[in-house]
């Protein structure tokens, strides 16, 4: 198998992309298959609960992943953003720019401290993952990490905390 074909830990790149974006619906089934084998990898696993929980919470105010729609983002500013970059040099990521799903997503960081606390770690387990597996990725990978609902949950709050400019 191809060298692109595989992220680190031996995980295939769909499977990763299929799990950050996790099963569909309970028919899902390759997309429960991707989950299994994704959880099996112990940073991705407490990312992929942490984003779970930050999906569930997003979604109690209305805010839903699937319905937005990232802007497309750049690649060179992702590896920017992996190898520390933060601010104004970031816009070109893209990611989320719905203002309702902002300002949701901004009340629920203000006055819900376990909102608060869940999304501050799942940013962090998330950034930790993205160093590890996009290091060395395809601009076509980081595109597709970033169009996951973990992604889109991420540079959602990411662009809310100001590292994207």
């Amino acid at each position: 198998e191809a060298d692109a074909e595989r992220a680190p830990s031996g995980l295939d790149w769909p499977d990763l992309i299929r799990a950050l974006d996790f099963p569909r619906d309970a028919e899902d089934r390759e997309g429960f298959r991707a989950l299994k084998a994704a959880l099996r990898h112990h940073g991705l696993a407490q990312m992929l609960q942490a984003a779970e929980d930050v999906l569930n919470l997003l979604s109690s105010v209305g805010v839903y992943m699937e319905d937005l729609a990232p802007e497309p983002g750049d690649p060179a500013a992702w590896r920017r953003f992996i190898a520390g970059a933060r601010g104004a040099e970031l816009a070109g990521i893209g990611g989320i720019d719905d203002p309702q799903a902002l300002e949701r997503a901004r009340e629920l960081m203000r006055d819900d401290p376990i909102f608060r606390d869940t999304a501050l770690y799942f940013q962090r387990r998330f950034d930790s993952v993205l160093t590890e597996f996009g290091d060395g990725a395809e601009d076509a990978q980081l595109l597709q990490i970033a169009a996951t609902r973990s992604g889109r949950a991420f540079t959602l709050l990411a662009r809310l905390g100001g590292a994207f400019g």
